[in-house]
């Protein structure tokens, strides 16, 4: 994961968040 950009982590953070719901 860290090797991801900043960016890249939003878009999963966001990914993850839509996961849970």
């Amino acid at each position: 994961n860290r090797y991801l950009t900043r960016r890249r982590r939003i878009e999963i953070a966001h990914a993850l968040c839509l996961s849970e719901r």
